[in-house]
């Protein structure tokens, strides 16, 4: 930590002298605030306060904009809204203004309780009255949820337990538990006549028997007035009393006809009934069989057309006998996005609402109401997309003309300035377009139906690829054998042509994501057949996203307030051949980007992408990461590679977990219902991330601003205390590997590790220049010194594993088990023999001790097992025993060596446990794959045990060797290996389901703590670089070149990302001034239809264009209005990214910040309440 200095606001206050003001006001209540600043490095402490007037009342807190940010904030703290510094940057608890989102959850306003007090003691009788209630439910718990936080003493926690009692007393269920008889007889009271008279409660002329259930009122009444009164309601459920209970009749029995082709209450003179007299009517309030006559007059129109203007859908275009209501279609279509409910629930739950005892006979409908559900959906999203404004019909719709594109992401024509091509290379990361590519098991669907029993709606109109092109893709090129993987074993890519896919028609779908802001791309989706393999991803990302809508506007600069409409024929519309740098997301990238231009190459042109003048990274998400090779691990970093600011590539998984759900019900469907039905759900989920936008973004950029300042601070004081020769050269190498990656990356190790291997090879040419210099003298033959301490390393390692396997096994082992298991015991005693005799030569001191453990063993007559007998080797001895200097260290030199390799071998282990569990938990299902993937996890734990235990006597003996020789260098680097150390590459996700990973993370999310390389939460294991062979501190040197690198990279992604979101931030505005101005020309664009027609088609673009400039005011007010309250430190003119001046003109100065105000002496008068100046969201 820095040792910056910090600001923590604190409060004051006092009443004045002067009696209650005019009109009963309460007297004038002041607020000092002071500003104590903390220097951490001097030790030392300065306070300045200030004065303001506090509001009369927390309630009567005026709406105000202010020219000085000093003034606003010092606003913000009269109400409340106090902001505390907690040593990282803007708390994310602390309370924002009602306009603003907080960034996380919401801290209770730092305000003294005794003003609270003080204001109640002197407010009117009126704000008693209405805020008292208020006041005891919301500002006691306040206080005594800051009384528990900072309870000091007795009396403090005394108060906070009476105050918690307080709570508990007024809870609503334990109120409502007194009540609950009172509760249920009312209930039952409903079942009477209540206090009905006998008479109809209308006419009042004849007895009333009857009421409907869906009136308000409750009134009973008769035959003739409940048809009456229903003429407009013709689908209410009335009851009739049958002197005992009310049982269930319907209107069609009291006499009600519904006549369509007319208004309500005007008889048609030539009237043709429903066939049957009978006709199907679905409502949200049930299944009704009602009576119903078309219009047959000689100006009729036809059946279906008069249904559509009652607001009833029908189930067919020829003579329909069944229809469902515009609501209750509205009404499933968002039960459906929002609890993935399937048509045959949703059909059973309004059968059971027609008749939930199974004694009537409720008209079965389902395959209608599927039907009509197929047809709504696609209707809806062609009116969404204005397709209903076109003269050219819906026919002339194009590929993903249907999708709702990504507001924030870069749209060339909709939100990007005209130049913005011309950006330096040091910033046209702005403008790149980030994609995340991944593949989903869970979304199959089985061998039902197919395309010509189940014709498309939709073909490729909005998410999914055209099937046609698509399916002639995969013909040609989706059976080549794919090579399998040099990276961590990826069952994406090496179980692609395994058998476990064949009874499926398809096995799951891949799409192409917009990687920030995790929204489905245009045409982005394909289905996947025999799992996925390098083929599927290729055509969703190079399939060309065509413009959302059929008139693309004039590419002319993007402004605040969009171009006038040009009459001249646009351009052609841009696509992703229009962006200069594209940024790929792909877990297993590593293997799928290897041969990706060889592969374009053999493919349609339509598949091929210019890359002149193009820049392409492929990058691993960051959860993903840490399950790949540690080459890959920097090679395709996000965290290290420049220009992508904050981006952790992760955004499809996150929408699996909102697609899954719906797996139950597509499996089941055929090819097109599959897929436009995953449109659909997609469609809304585009929707509702772009009506988030703003609340997300402006978390983001509140946690991007701390996270710049902090690490920019920390970069800088690191580098400080580093020679300048060293951060010269290392800083021109990894900014030559930035601009070519080919280059030696600075971000890995050079320092050879030491090995067992070179160790011995070492050793065993010592001994040879010894021998040959007659400096020793030779007790063996063939075993040398330096090979008698490895062999006896291998013998304890052997025994380790063989400890490890008998332990293993258990009574159900089969004799060949048994007998296989003595086998290798008798060969390991042997080993452990002949390995004795050559000791004594080497080591005779160790003799007495054999000796005696001998004598105890036959005196107990127990026989030791050969992976428990004792080696006795040289860190082993007790201190009293002496043996030649040279075998400690030869000894000494194999176990550091030893212990890097366990370390290596652990993080292997760990990297395929921490890959296994993310498999499983995304893709296994069923109890014998449970039960399989459970036993290859079990195992590969058994390998993470014995490294951790290779490792533990590893180091007990380089601490014993280390008392001897006095050789302690290698204490930094193999640490004490503790359980909690045990652990994959990020903090505790190791063994996570999703849900579990989303629990926890959400819960240190309140803490305040927050995983991943940019926060630098790792365990030791992963930070070992390795030491020199030499034993000098060229691994000192590497290990802080490299930790300098990452310090550097932390600094400039948080920095990037400020300015990323900055510019998102413009674009969404642009975008929506754009779309509204878009819809505003749809409204005249089809001439030649009747007034009332036409009158529809503009009122819908009107709403629609009044939508956009809605939310984009929302958004506008919101990010404005919390800018002015986000702490800017060390880093806000992004020094750190070094960028060059022509760079100014293309960086978003939006949100525009507060004008700063003159230092002026500290005055009591209340904040100014004049609008603040605005900045223009564009640079000139």
């Amino acid at each position: 930590m820095s040792g910056r200095s910090r600001k923590r606001p604190a409060f004051e206050w006092h009443a004045s002298t002067t009696s209650r003001g005019p009109d009963g006001q309460p007297p004038t209540v002041r607020l000092r605030h002071a500003d104590i600043t903390i220097n951490r490095n001097a030790g030392a402490s300065s306070v300045s306060s200030s004065t303001i007037t506090a509001p009369a009342s927390p309630s009567k807190t005026p709406a105000a904009d202010f020219v000085y940010q000093e003034d606003y904030l010092l606003y913000q703290m009269a109400r409340g809204h106090v902001e505390v510094d907690n040593g990282l940057g803007p708390d994310s608890g602390d309370e924002l203004p009602e306009h603003a989102e907080p960034a996380e959850e919401v801290i209770e306003p730092a305000i003294d309780p005794q003003y609270l007090l003080h204001i109640e003691d002197n407010a009117t009788e009126p704000e008693k009255t209405v805020a008292g209630a208020e006041k005891t439910a919301a500002g006691a718990e306040k206080t005594a949820a800051g009384a528990e936080k900072t309870a000091a003493t007795a009396g403090a926690e005394k108060t906070a337990e009476k105050l918690r009692q307080k709570r508990v007393q007024i809870n609503p269920l334990r109120t409502w538990l007194k009540e609950r008889d009172e509760f249920l007889l009312e209930l039952l009271r409903r079942d009477g006549r209540r206090d009905s008279g006998s008479l109809c409660a209308i006419c009042s002329r004849v007895d009333g028997n009857i009421r409907c259930k869906d009136c308000h009122g409750g009134q009973i009444v008769c035959q003739t007035c409940v048809v009456k009164i229903h003429q407009v309601h013709p689908l209410h459920r009335i009851e009739i009393w049958n002197d005992m209970y009310f049982e269930r009749t319907t209107l069609k029995r009291m006499g009600l006809t519904i006549q369509l082709g007319h208004s309500v209450g005007h008889r048609c003179v030539n009237p043709k009934p429903a066939p049957g007299d009978s006709f199907i009517i679905l409502d949200t309030l049930g299944i009704h069989d009602v009576a119903l006559a078309f219009c047959a007059c000689s100006t009729a129109r036809s059946d279906t057309i008069q249904l559509l203007r009652a607001g009833l859908y029908p189930a067919t275009t020829q003579a329909p006998e069944t229809a469902a209501t515009i609501t209750a279609l509205e009404h499933f279509h968002l039960m459906t996005f929002e609890s993935k409910i399937s048509v045959f629930e949703y059909h059973n739950t309004l059968a059971r609402m027609t008749d939930n005892t199974g004694a009537e006979d409720v008209p079965d409908r389902y395959e209608e109401l599927l039907r009509m559900i197929r047809e709504w959906r696609s209707l809806k999203m062609l009116k969404r997309a204005g397709r209903g404004h076109d003269p050219a019909g819906v026919a002339a719709t194009k590929e993903g003309e249907c999708a709702i594109l990504c507001p924030a992401c870069p749209q060339p024509g909709k939100n990007l300035e005209v130049n913005w091509q011309n950006a330096p290379p040091s910033i046209q990361y702005l403008f790149a377009l980030f994609l995340g590519n991944d593949a989903n098991f869970r979304m199959v669907r089985k061998k039902v139906s197919s395309e010509a029993a189940d014709p498309t709606l939709s073909e490729g109109w909005s998410y999914f690829c055209e099937t046609t092109k698509y399916r002639e893709h995969l013909a040609k090129y989706g059976d080549q054998k794919e090579v399998h993987s040099t990276c961590v074993k990826h069952h994406a890519i090496n179980d692609a042509n395994t058998s476990r896919f064949a009874n499926l028609a398809t096995s799951g779908i891949g799409t192409i994501d917009c990687a920030r802001h995790m929204m489905k791309r245009p045409t982005s989706l394909g289905d996947l057949q025999k799992g996925e393999n390098l083929t599927h991803p290729h055509d969703t990302l190079t399939h060309p996203p065509l413009p959302r809508h059929a008139e693309p506007p004039a590419r002319s600069e993007m402004c605040v307030t969009p171009p006038p409409y040009s009459p001249e024929p646009p351009p052609a519309a841009p696509n992703d051949g229009d962006y200069v740098m594209v940024v790929v997301s792909y877990d297993i990238v590593c293997q799928w980007s290897v041969h990706i231009w060889e592969r374009m190459k053999s493919m349609p042109a339509r598949l091929q992408i210019n890359r002149d003048g193009k820049a392409f990274k492929f990058l691993i998400p960051k959860f993903h990461l840490p399950a790949h090779v540690e080459k890959c691990q920097t090679a395709y970093s996000f965290n290290l590679t420049p220009g992508v600011g904050r981006t952790e590539g992760e955004a499809p998984e996150r929408g699996w977990s909102f697609i899954d759900p719906l797996a139950t019900s597509t499996k089941e469907m055929g090819p097109a219902s599959y897929r436009e039905t995953i449109d659909d759900h997609f469609g809304d989920w585009n929707h509702k991330r772009v009506v988030r936008l703003g609340k997300l973004l402006m978390r983001r950029i509140t946690v991007a601003v701390a996270g710049r300042d902090d690490h920019v601070t920390d970069y800088c004081a690191f580098t400080d205390s580093l020679p300048a020769l060293s951060i010269l050269t290392w800083q021109e190498w990894v900014e030559t590997w930035e601009q070519m990656p080919d280059t030696v990356n600075p971000f890995v190790p050079t320092t050879k590790k030491v090995t067992q291997h070179a160790v011995r090879l070492a050793l065993a040419k010592e001994d040879a220049a010894r021998l040959s210099a007659d400096e020793v003298t030779s007790v063996h033959d063939e075993i040398t010194p330096g090979l008698f301490i490895a062999q006896g390393l291998e013998i304890e390692n052997q025994q380790i594993r063989l400890k490890t396997d008998k332990k293993a096994m258990d009574s159900s082992a089969t004799p060949l088990q048994l007998a296989k298991m003595q086998e290798r015991q008798n060969s390991l005693l042997r080993k452990i023999k002949t390995w004795m005799a050559i000791q004594v030569l080497y080591m005779p001191e160790v003799s007495p001790l054999r000796a005696a453990e001998d004598l105890a063993s036959a005196d107990l007559q127990v026989k030791t097992e050969s992976f428990n007998i004792p080696l006795h080797l040289p860190s082993a001895l007790p201190s009293r025993i002496r043996v030649q200097p040279i075998l400690y260290d030869y000894e000494f030199r194999l176990r550091r060596a030893q212990g890097f390799e366990c370390l290596d071998d652990l993080r292997g282990h760990l990297r395929m446990r921490s890959h296994m569990y993310k498999f499983k938990d995304r893709n296994v299902r069923g109890q014998g794959a449970c039960t399989r993937s459970g036993n290859l996890l079990h195992r590969v734990k058994q390998k993470v045990d014995a490294c951790a235990t290779q490792y533990k006597r590893a180091r007990a003996a380089l601490l014993s060797l280390a008392a001897r020789t006095g050789d302690h260098t290698w204490s930094t680097s193999l640490q004490e290996l503790k359980d909690a150390d045990v652990r994959a590459f990020t903090d505790d996700t190791d063994g996570e389901t999703q849900a579990e990973r989303l629990k926890r993370e959400k819960s240190e999310k309140k803490k305040g703590k927050v995983l991943g390389e940019g926060f630098k939460k790792l365990s030791w294991i992963w930070m070992v670089t390795g030491v020199g062979a030499d034993g000098d501190d060229q691994g000192l040197q590497e290990a802080l070149r490299i930790q300098w690198c990452k310090a550097r990279a932390r600094a400039m992604r948080w920095s990037e990302e400020v300015l990323l979101l900055r510019e998102e931030m413009r674009r969404i505005l642009a975008f929506l001034a754009w779309h509204a101005e878009w819809w505003d020309r749809q409204a005249s664009r089809w001439t030649g239809l009747s007034p009332e027609t036409a009158q529809g088609v503009a009122a819908y673009a009107y709403k629609q264009a009044a939508i956009r400039r809605k939310i984009r005011t929302s958004f506008d007010t919101l990010w404005t209005n919390s800018w002015a309250t986000i702490k800017h430190g060390l880093g806000v003119d992004n020094e750190i990214l070094d960028l060059p001046s022509e760079s100014s003109s293309f960086i978003s100065t939006y949100p525009p910040p507060l004008k700063k105000k003159p230092s002026t002496p500290a005055s009591s008068n209340p904040p100014s309440t004049e609008p603040a100046s605005v900045e223009p969201m564009f640079s000139s």
